[in-house]
């Protein structure tokens, strides 16, 4: 189950926010305020969840035991719902088993999982109705620590990741073995890592069991902003399939293939793809003796097969804007996106030029072709610009920064909600332009029709 962690700040914030959630399942953090015990008992029923979070445990009031422990029981027996207790100070106090969520909160940066397997263990020889476990996960290497730890608890595991890697951890929650996970309020998240309603509505959490079959994006922190996620989520729905489309994030390549590699749940893996900054890393996993030496951006585990759908998606750039071989065409950046392009169009007339120099003219040696220095290129003139930077992101403008007249044709690959300069610069001129979204759907498409045949391999209806 998820369950909507809501902080008690006052009762018109609370009802403007009981109101408007679509889960039956509600967490009180009673904490937030001193007057706790004025809670509207309009909003209490047997699937309400009520806490009074030590300070110890991350609580933002302190609440003397004895007075919380009273509140318990009077809320338990005129509404039959859920308590949190801290196991660490659940010494012969009364309340009822069925009604009691024991609790486990640790906080430092990496997990203590002897500490854990002790905590589990005195909890299976307690009564209650689940287990808590609140711990920060800072490598992905630790979700399989913690999966041996929940699976070994004789009651139902309530698991609420913190920290860098929390958002992941509860949305895995039910692959790891646990029952239910916290979801918070978009703007008022009741803890460091929480998902938000925001957040578990687009990644369609609620309809995810440990049978659903997983893939992503695997990247720096802007997966999080990626496309992909409704994209592939919604395609996914309305076509039935028990299978989910995440944001992995990481730091750390190897940390996240390690754990790929060995976590129990691999087969259920149906691909990912792999954006900024790994394209160029992740093909040195697939061939150590680097003899593919360009970048990709999908990877199909069971197939164990490995694909650059924005080589496709450039081919098709040229044939929607009719650009002939001769046309004079540059190239502005020097990453993996860059690369992808010079493969693409190894018959075009390219040229290349870039912030980073050094890189530049790399490229420029790899592919045989002219680098041209951002401060020699004043007033050249080219038929096609191709922008593959994030430059135009924060309302940047690619002209001026390149100093050139606006070409006759512009692929300009930064995507936003809003257009950006150049391409409202291609508008108002009347100029055939590509823009990021676009070419983002172009080279989605491509790997979608790669997931579905994954997923028909592995079963994915629900």
């Amino acid at each position: 189950m998820l369950i909507l962690s809501i902080p008690y700040l006052n009762n018109a914030f609370l009802e403007d926010h009981v109101k408007r959630t679509g889960l039956e399942w509600i967490e009180y953090r009673l904490d937030y305020n001193s007057e706790y015990k004025k809670l509207p008992e309009k909003y209490i029923n047997s699937k309400t969840i009520i806490t009074v979070r030590d300070v110890s445990e991350g609580g933002v009031k302190q609440i003397p035991r004895k007075e919380k422990t009273e509140f318990y029981r009077k809320v338990i027996n005129k509404f039959d719902c859920l308590v949190d207790y801290e196991l660490s100070q659940y010494h012969n106090v009364d309340i009822p088993a069925q009604n009691l969520i024991l609790s486990y909160h640790d906080f430092s940066e990496i997990p203590d999982i002897q500490k854990l397997e002790k905590v589990v263990e005195i909890s299976n020889s307690k009564a209650a109705k689940y287990l808590k476990i609140v711990v920060n996960i800072s490598n992905y290497i630790d979700l399989n620590f913690i999966e041996k730890i929940i699976r070994k608890s004789n009651k139902p595991v309530i698991f609420a990741a913190l920290g860098k890697l929390g958002k992941i951890g509860r949305i895995l929650h039910k692959h790891l073995g646990a029952d239910s996970t916290f979801i918070g309020l978009t703007q008022y998240t009741t803890a460091d890592g929480q998902l938000t309603e925001e957040e578990a509505a687009i990644l369609k959490l609620k309809d995810i069991s440990d049978k659903t079959a997983l893939g992503g994006i695997v990247g720096g922190e802007q997966v999080w902003q990626s496309l992909g996620l409704e994209f592939y989520n919604t395609t996914f729905k309305k076509r039935k399939l028990n299978a989910i489309y995440l944001p992995f994030f990481t730091d750390d390549l190897s940390d996240f293939m390690n754990w790929f590699n060995s976590t129990d749940f691999k087969n259920r893996f149906f691909g990912f793809s792999v954006t900024m900054p790994f394209k160029k890393e992740i093909t040195k996993l697939f061939d150590p003796q680097d003899l593919i030496n360009h970048p990709i951006n999908l990877f199909l585990p069971r197939s164990k097969k490995i694909f650059n759908s924005d080589i496709e998606a450039f081919l098709k750039c040229m044939h929607y804007l009719n650009i002939k071989p001769e046309n004079k065409i540059l190239i502005f950046g020097a990453g993996a996106t860059t690369e992808s392009a010079l493969i693409a169009l190894s018959g075009y007339n390219i040229f290349i030029t870039s912030r980073n120099e050094h890189k530049g003219m790399e490229l420029a040696v790899k592919y045989s072709r002219e680098f041209i220095s951002i401060s020699e290129i004043d007033n050249l003139e080219f038929v096609v610009l191709i922008n593959c930077t994030p430059l135009g992101t924060n309302n940047e403008d690619v002209l001026v920064k390149l100093r050139i007249k606006l070409p006759e044709k512009i692929i300009d690959l930064p995507y936003k909600e809003k257009n950006t300069i150049l391409i409202k610069q291609c508008i108002e001129n009347e100029i055939d332009f590509v823009d990021g979204k676009t070419f983002w759907k172009w080279q989605a498409d491509s790997q979608l029709k790669k997931f579905l045949n994954e997923l028909n391999y592995l079963g994915g209806k629900k």
